[in-house]
C-alpha cells in the first residue's frame, strides 16, 4: 500500500490513470491533528490495465507484507491443499512495465506461488479460475465483501491482519455457495491462534456489508497451463483497485476542502 500525507486544512490531488483519461481524486483532511493518513491502493494500475484491454503480464515476487504465517487447514474442497498454509500479502511488481508495483493475495490454495525474486508469466481473466478451482458468482460476491469491508482499514504490514485477511479470503472463496462463511465449520475451515479473531471479525463485516462496491478486482492466472498442471507451477491471484468516485463527489470534496481551509485561516 501507497502512503499519501496531507497538513490540516490544505488539499491533496492525486492523479491516477484509470483506463486512459486521467481522474483526480481530491483529497480533503476534516480531522483535528497536524496530518492525516490516507491509505491508496498501490493496484489502482491493475484496473487501468483491465480498461485498457491488456491481458498479459510478467510477474515478480518481490517479497511478503509481511512475515508468512502457517494455517492449519482442516477441512477443504481444493484438491492438493497444503497443511500447513503459508498466509500473507504479496508485493507485486510487473516487469512488462504497464502494471507497476502492488499488492496481490492467493485465491488458490492448492498451488504454490513462484519464489521471492522469480518470475511467472499471468493472464488477467475475468472467469477465475480455468487451471485451478473456480469461483461461483457466489465466491466471487462474497470475496468482493470481504476487501470492501474490510480493505480499507487493513494494515497489510502487520502479520496478524495480514494472515486473518488472507484467512478470510479463502472462506469466502472455498466455502460452499448453501453454507454460511465461518472459519470453524463448513467445507473449508483453517485456524491460526494469532489470527482466528481478526479472520471472523473480516468475514462478520462482509456478511454485514452494503452498499456499492468499493474496489475493482482483477483476477490474474498463470499463463498457458489448464487445471491438470502440477502444484509448482505457479498460483493464481487477485488484486483490487479503489474505484474512483463519480465527478459529484469530487466536486463536493473540493468545496468541503475550501471550507475546511477558510474555516482554519480564520481560527488562526
Amino acid at each position: 500500500m501507497n502512503y499519501f500525507y496531507v497538513s490540516l486544512g490544505k488539499v491533496g490531488k492525486v492523479a491516477t490513470w484509470i483506463g486512459g483519461p486521467v481522474v483526480v481524486a481530491v483529497v480533503v483532511m476534516l480531522k483535528m491533528g497536524p496530518t492525516m493518513k490516507i491509505k491508496f491502493c498501490a493496484a489502482l494500475a491493475a484496473g487501468a490495465l483491465l480498461s485498457s484491454g491488456a491481458e498479459a503480464a510478467t510477474l515478480k515476487l518481490d517479497g511478503y507484507t509481511a512475515g508468512v504465517k502457517n494455517v492449519t487447514v482442516s477441512a477443504s474442497p481444493v484438491a492438493n491443499t497444503p497443511n500447513p498454509a503459508g498466509a500473507t500479502g504479496f508485493n507485486i511488481s510487473d516487469q512488462s512495465g504497464s502494471l507497476g508495483s502492488f499488492v496481490a493475495w492467493c485465491l488458490d490454495i492448492g498451488h504454490y506461488l513462484m519464489g521471492v525474486g522469480d518470475t511467472d508469466e499471468y493472464d488477467l481473466t475475468t472467469d477465475p479460475f480455468s487451471n485451478s478451482f473456480g469461483l461461483t458468482q457466489v465466491a466471487r460476491d462474497r470475496v468482493q465483501a470481504v476487501f470492501d469491508a474490510n480493505y480499507g482499514t487493513l494494515d497489510a504490514s502487520d502479520s496478524a491482519q495480514a494472515t486473518g485477511f488472507q484467512m478470510a479470503l479463502w472462506e469466502a472463496a472455498f466455502e460452499d455457495d448453501a453454507t454460511a462463511m465461518s472459519m470453524s465449520d463448513g467445507a473449508f475451515i483453517a485456524s491460526n491462534a494469532a489470527s482466528d479473531s481478526l479472520a471472523s471479525t473480516y468475514l462478520a463485516n462482509a456478511i454485514a456489508h452494503t452498499g456499492s462496491s468499493r474496489y475493482q478486482m482483477s483476477f490474474f492466472e498463470i499463463s498457458s497451463l489448464d487445471e491438470n498442471r502440477g502444484r509448482y507451477t505457479g498460483q493464481n491471484l487477485v488484486t483490487v483497485s479503489e474505484v474512483p468516485l463519480p465527478a459529484a463527489g469530487l466536486l463536493l470534496l473540493t468545496a468541503l476542502g475550501g471550507t475546511a481551509f477558510v474555516g482554519r485561516r480564520r481560527k488562526s
